[in-house]
């Protein structure tokens, strides 16, 4: 093994490939902390309320740098930095977002989330199989941890282009080198250059995105490519994602298309406005009247239309697990009556602290988590359970059906059915911050037509989507090809829509450029750059180069963390780098050579999907653990349940082709315990301090 000096720094390489082990793992641990309603109660700004009444934890604006350079920084506690410094950065300067008063944050947002935290959704773990939450929430960590890895150490300045090179340089759209290069050229020239402003003129002029530049123009065409194997892979790669498809097929159906278009034909904006909240948020039962008049104190009796789509859809989805359930009570071989009674117990009237309990003496034993149930309840009783193989796998389809309906059941609670309505609040609310763009917005562009754009957009994406039979009559799923076609045909609607925007309504358009060149900065590394977007001095006041020089100082900061290791632990750390950089390397060969299949149309495109965050998202996917499918026997994981949807589940969401070997993202990632062990809770420090000194740059602290 080879020894390395403590004082030697890393190279920018191997730092690049420390921030991507630690970003990764530590923005997905902050992702599952929301389940747990004691850190969302201390989340502190935006959902801290001012006076104190909402969060535990202060807000940012209680939080104190001690002097300008942001050293003996008073940290306090702030459960998911990451999340909230993007949240802090990119959504709240959002027009219209930014409007929001602060109740909207520290009332309706943080009590839904609440909510819904406090109900404790089942996990995968005890359903055997990779849930749709699951698989939504890694996706959104694969995604957000690169946002995290811009936000923490920004964009380096790339060289100036060679001649003949540069935005208005030669692309070739047939070589997947050639759009990586144009779509690293925009990128930089975002950050690092006048792009941002020149898309938005150009936009103004016409809806030829495309046209702004050659490098545009390939960008466009990366874009939608890897636009293409995100949406391939929540539909045809996951296990889900037929009864993903389902839902979103069955809000389709539910949604009044007629009748909004109808009202947003009313040509007075305030009169639009008034009845488009009428039709969506008005409650229309006995109870809601009533109260109006004075004869009940239920204000929030019965569901609005938005409410009544959300119930009837996860109620419909709920009659499917539901009748696998009854297929089981009434089956001639079922399990005994007190095994399944057990199991609706443990269900319906078991806590938190219990269901943990069942489900780490399944992992420490090694038993399903059937078996860790029926234990439990026998240990509390005189009963004892005897179960046969295949009463076994009934009773983990009669759980996972349960917990599903459960699911279902708690979600629609917290959204529709428990007081204060704070979901129909919200939205009122909400509607109120946007009024502004929509009125300006409303007079002057018909959105009638991109409305039905966006109607006709998601029908064809539904009607892809689903499995095609082909000439020898077998199934076969959609490839992702065929998103890129969807993708290209649709592009237009997006583009007429901005255009129409741009050229329509100028103060509309100029907020949102405010808004990108703000955010666009945001990912420098440059304190010029930054200080041309707008400086400022003294607390509340944005001072962009102080982010610029936050940034730039997480190479030193990692280093100092580095050096505190003692030599064995810094030689094994510096080896899983290694090992993690090469394998970053290797996907990034594939992903090119994905890229390259569809770029050239080649017979492998149907299963090319680009993006190495892709791999990452798997990753994490294959990573969760899953109980035993035996009643004694060792926890699986996800890399052995990938093709598996949730037991319980009847009709189409429960058939699907299997998916071709040669959709498999690429070879396992390495074992990085040994980073995470030494490193993860130092990082997390650094994450901390960062996150306070980037939203004080923002004028937040």
């Amino acid at each position: 093994m080879p020894s390395h000096v403590n004082e030697e720094p890393l190279t920018p390489g191997q730092l690049d490939v420390l921030l991507d082990i630690l970003t990764h793992h530590e923005t997905y641990a902050q992702i599952e902390d929301c389940k747990q309603s004691e850190l969302v109660a201390r989340w502190g700004y935006p959902f801290a309320d001012a006076k104190g009444g909402a969060a535990l934890a202060p807000s940012l604006e209680q939080l104190s740098l001690d002097d300008d350079n942001g050293r003996g920084l008073k940290r306090m506690e702030m459960p998911s930095p990451l999340l909230q410094t993007m949240l802090v950065q990119f959504v709240l300067p959002l027009p219209g977002v930014r409007n929001l008063p602060g109740e909207w944050w520290s009332v309706r947002a943080h009590g839904l989330v609440k909510r819904l935290a406090d109900a404790e959704l089942s996990e995968s773990y005890d359903k055997g199989a990779l849930g749709t939450r699951k698989t939504l929430a890694t996706g959104t960590g694969a995604v957000l941890e690169m946002v995290a890895r811009g936000v923490l150490g920004g964009l380096p300045r790339g060289p100036a282009p060679a001649v003949g090179r540069g935005l208005d340089g030669h692309y070739d759209h047939g070589r997947a080198e050639d759009l990586e290069r144009a779509w690293d050229d925009i990128v930089q020239g975002l950050v690092y250059g006048d792009v941002v402003d020149s898309l938005f003129d150009h936009l103004a002029k016409t809806p030829d995105v495309e046209g702004h530049s050659p490098a545009a123009g390939a960008s466009v065409d990366y874009i939608v490519m890897h636009l293409a194997g995100l949406v391939h892979h929540i539909f045809v790669g996951s296990p889900e994602g037929q009864y993903l498809l389902k839902l979103v097929e069955n809000v389709q159906r539910l949604i009044p298309y007629k009748l909004i278009k109808q009202t947003l034909r009313i040509g007075n904006a305030a009169t639009m406005i008034n009845g488009m909240m009428r039709l969506l948020l008005a409650k229309l039962s006995v109870g809601s009247v009533t109260s109006r008049m004075g004869l009940s104190q239920k204000g929030d009796d019965g569901m609005n239309l938005l409410q009544r789509i959300i119930s009837l859809t996860l109620s419909w989805d709920a009659g499917d697990f539901r009748k696998t359930a009854d297929r089981i009570d009434k089956a001639k071989d079922r399990p005994a009556d007190g095994a399944l009674a057990a199991i609706r117990k443990h269900i319906t009237e078991a806590g938190r602290s219990e269901h943990e309990a069942v489900r780490a003496a399944s992992e420490q034993r090694g038993q399903s988590i059937v078996t860790a149930i029926l234990d439990a309840a026998a240990a509390k009783s005189t009963s004892t359970f005897s179960l046969t193989e295949a009463q076994h796998a009934q009773c983990l389809e009669y759980y996972s059906a349960l917990l599903s309906v459960r699911d279902r059941d708690c979600i629609t609670a917290s959204l529709c059915r428990q007081s204060p309505d704070l979901l129909t609040q919200a939205m009122r609310e909400g509607v109120a911050a946007w009024e502004p763009i929509i009125r300006s917005v409303h007079t002057r562009v018909d959105l009638k037509d991109h409305l039905e754009s966006l109607q006709g957009f998601i029908d064809d994406l539904i009607k892809v989507s689903k499995p095609r039979k082909g000439v020898d009559g077998k199934e076969r799923l959609p490839g992702v090809d065929d998103y890129v076609d969807l993708l290209r045909r649709s592009k237009g609607l997006l583009y007429g829509f901005l255009h129409a925007i741009a050229s329509r309504c100028p103060d509309v358009w100029q907020e949102f450029r405010g808004w990108a060149k703000a955010s666009i900065v945001k990912f420098s590394q440059d304190d010029s750059r930054s200080s041309a977007a707008g400086s400022g001095s003294g607390s509340g006041s944005p001072d962009p180069a102080r982010g610029s020089r936050a940034r730039s100082s997480l190479p030193g900061r990692l280093n100092q963390l580095i050096a505190t290791l003692n030599p064995s632990t810094r030689d094994s750390v510096l080896e899983t780098i290694d090992a993690h950089a090469a394998y970053l390397l290797t996907m990034h060969d594939l992903s090119l050579q994905r890229l390259q299949a569809l770029a050239s149309k080649s017979t492998n495109a149907a299963a090319a999907t680009p993006g190495v965050y892709l791999a990452r998202w798997q990753g994490l996917l294959d990573d969760s653990l899953i109980t035993p499918s035996a009643p004694h026997g060792p926890v699986r994981h996800g890399s052995d349940v990938k093709h598996s949807t949730t037991m319980g589940k009847t009709g189409a969401a429960a058939r699907r082709p299997q998916p071709s070997p040669a959709a498999d993202l690429g070879p396992p990632p390495p074992d990085v315990t040994a980073v995470l062990r030494a490193l993860g809770r130092g990082f997390s420090g650094i994450v901390k301090d960062m996150s306070v000194e980037l939203q004080a740059a923002d004028g937040v602290a």
